[in-house]
């Protein structure tokens, strides 16, 4: 990272309440986001990926920060009262929902919505506020601002919805904007407009952007440095490029052979991850993903490993990228994942 980092995660903890007792959905996590940067935090459903960002800005509906620390600039927003996080949010850091029709209130106009973010960060009057709601749903690709002001949100697009929420996110320049799956509803085509969109107001904003995603194909498009999340914890993360041009994790390299390309043999069943995310409460020992990896030998059924350093700033959670295995462990690795093939 070439500057000091806006946004800084330290082993960041969260915890649900249950009726059998707390259960930790994040587990030690750490990423940062530098000004102007496009971090992406990629997995599966259920990787901790939504609770991480909606963690950032205390917006856990039933859970809590049970540990960490979330930096922003010199204060710990982990640790801020409800006075000083409304101050930050929508005006530092601003954030786009996944579901805009879930998000957005339908009992009051998009107008009304977005002079409320407005209003409640700048001393401006209402004519005024209203003024800009018009100028932001015009820079955002709606037409006929003027008229579209007045709508319900029942009354647009999805699309359209999205953008109004990208309006909304905007409204008061913030320095970071979290972006929570913002095209999952979306086709392909409205999906590449929102990305358009999205990277246009980056450069013209000069805002850092933390964009949480399934899709790879987002990643490669959108992000200079990409995190991996694997059952509530970063496995890898690194450039985008390297991450994705020579994964340094099974679970990473697993992600990508499931991307389908144009060049994938249309006779051939599509490349799939075995199993599934493991349950809050049914984590296995050792290393999370072993129960699914193809190169996964003893030693990771039983030693929990670190978050490795490896060149470039780069990091892996793999016994592999261990700073002293062995020969032996990497052909014990390779061994497997041919035992593995040859099973499957």
């Amino acid at each position: 990272m070439d500057s000091a980092p806006l946004l800084q995660v330290e082993d960041l903890r969260v915890e649900f309440a249950t009726a059998d007792g707390a259960v930790e959905a994040v587990s030690g996590v750490n990423f940062a986001v530098a000004a102007n940067q496009t971090v992406a935090v990629v997995g599966e459903s259920g990787s901790g990926k939504s609770v991480t960002a909606l963690a950032v800005l205390q917006l856990l509906d039933g859970g809590r920060i049970s540990g960490g620390r979330v930096l922003w600039e010199d204060r710990d927003l982990a640790g801020m009262d409800r006075a000083g996080m409304r101050r930050i949010r929508g005006n530092d850091i601003a954030m786009i929902f996944q579901d805009p029709m879930t998000s957005l209130d339908p009992l009051y106009t998009v107008g009304h919505q977005i002079v409320e973010a407005i209003r409640l960060h700048r001393k401006v009057s209402k004519r005024a506020a209203r003024e800009r709601a018009v100028e932001l749903l015009e820079q955002v690709g709606i037409p006929d601002p003027r008229s579209r002001v007045d709508a319900y949100p029942h009354q647009l697009s999805g699309g359209q919805r999205q953008r109004v929420m990208i309006a909304i996110a905007i409204a008061c320049s913030p320095r970071l904007l979290i972006a929570d799956e913002p095209t999952t509803a979306l086709d392909v085509t409205i999906e590449a407009q929102v990305l358009e969109l999205l990277r246009n107001l980056q450069r013209e904003y000069e805002t850092a952007l933390l964009l949480v995603t399934h899709d790879v194909g987002v990643v490669a498009e959108m992000a200079d440095w990409v995190v991996v999340f694997y059952a509530g914890q970063v496995v890898e993360q690194g450039p985008t490029a390297q991450v994705l041009g020579d994964p340094r994790h099974p679970y990473t390299a697993a992600l990508l052979a499931a991307v389908p390309s144009p060049t994938t043999d249309k006779a051939l069943p599509l490349a799939a991850i075995g199993g599934a995310v493991p349950g809050l409460r049914d984590m296995p020992s050792g290393c999370r993903f072993h129960p699914r990896c193809s190169r996964a030998w003893d030693d990771c059924t039983h030693t929990e490993p670190a978050l490795y350093a490896l060149p470039g700033g780069r990091q892996s959670r793999c016994l592999l990228q261990h700073p002293d295995r062995s020969p032996a462990d990497e052909t014990a690795g390779e061994l497997a994942g041919t035992a593995g093939r040859e099973s499957a």
